[in-house]
């Protein structure tokens, strides 16, 4: 849809000089430096500042800093959070990019879907072809499970949900909101022994007999899994945010509005804090506690403890800043020896 940035300013905030012809309309969005008569930008890249002097979008949200060094005729949308302000415009815009529809641009339950006759379904509920739902199983008002994804025995999906293509969701309990992308894996068994080691030839595969629990705003990425719980529930935390080909583990809490980036592991009943940030390939060793508020960096390996609020980074992690030392003490020796 399009927006008048009269319409922007009222959802956004953002301040804009006086005389701005708040009429114009906005119908697409690009990268600033390939944005077009009608699009809405942003810029929050300082190095690239001769790039911004060149757009041609309609209205590019900046920081009052910058504010004097877009070009007319674009208007400056002047706000402390480009790019936050820039998510909330796209968010209205283009509103089926953050809630898929059927591929089949359907309604009700396709023919083509298998769904047991004890599965209950609420009213405004899509079925794709190939679905298949079990036994007990219960999906919510609005949602959506898209071509060939499998809703096992007794899973519950909440109202206003969307599950991705060729998902499998076991042994799983699903809240409000929440989107599953194509391929994730909810709710299957880890790979959990009695003893770890091969001294143990008798090691037995442990039984697994806890669910998964995901909570309300939930979104997890393409090919992501995550293991029902050994002894207790693994839990997903409201408005949490896991990316594609992450691995959670079983028994494993994650707290509230976490960002778990792609690639992610987290091992077996470690436990995540609200408001952390893992980013990318970085590993989380089993049993531990991270903090909230805590940051772990890109390609990190965690095998202690973080208390809340940190910032730790390298294998094995450590706080940035000893981590940075670390690094510019070899930097140093490597100089020397050269």
């Amino acid at each position: 849809m399009q927006l008048s940035l009269a319409d922007i300013i009222a959802l956004t905030g953002a301040a804009v000089a006086d005389g701005s012809d708040l009429t114009l309309l906005v119908h697409g969005a690009a990268p600033f430096d390939e944005a077009e008569s009608g699009d809405l930008t942003y810029f929050a890249h300082p190095g690239r500042l001769d790039l911004l002097q060149e757009t041609n979008a309609t209205a590019c949200f900046v920081t009052d800093r910058f504010a004097g060094r877009v070009p007319a005729p674009t208007v400056a949308l002047v706000t402390e959070r480009p790019e936050h302000a820039f998510a909330l415009a796209l968010a209205r815009m283009f509103p089926s990019a953050l809630r898929p529809v059927s591929l089949f641009a359907a309604t009700g339950v396709n023919p083509g879907a298998s769904v047991h006759p004890e599965a209950r379904l609420e009213p405004r509920v899509i079925i794709d072809p190939g679905v298949v739902i079990g036994p007990r199983a219960e999906i919510g008002s609005g949602s959506i499970i898209a071509a060939n994804s499998v809703i096992g025995a007794g899973v519950r999906v909440g109202r206003d949900c969307s599950i991705g293509g060729q998902a499998t969701l076991t042994n799983a309990l699903v809240g409000n909101r929440v989107h599953l992308h194509a391929g994730t894996r909810i709710g299957q068994a880890g790979s959990r022994r009695s003893e770890i080691g091969l001294m143990h030839s008798d090691a037995l595969a442990m039984p697994q007999i806890g669910r998964v629990i995901i909570q309300d705003d939930v979104e997890i990425g393409a090919n992501a899994t995550i293991d029902r719980g050994f002894a207790r529930d693994t839990v997903i935390g409201e408005a949490s945010k896991i990316g594609n080909l992450a691995q959670v583990g079983p028994d494993v809490s994650i707290g509230r509005k976490c960002w778990i980036s792609p690639q992610v592991m987290i091992g077996a009943s470690a436990h995540i804090g609200d408001f952390v940030c893992v980013e990318a390939q970085s590993g989380v060793g089993e049993g531990l506690r991270i903090g909230s508020g805590v940051r772990i960096s890109a390609q990190s390996g965690v095998g202690a403890d973080v208390p809340a609020g940190a910032h730790y980074a390298g294998a094995p992690a450590r706080p940035l800043r000893r981590w940075l030392r670390a690094l510019a003490i070899v930097e140093r020796l490597t100089r020397g020896k050269n």
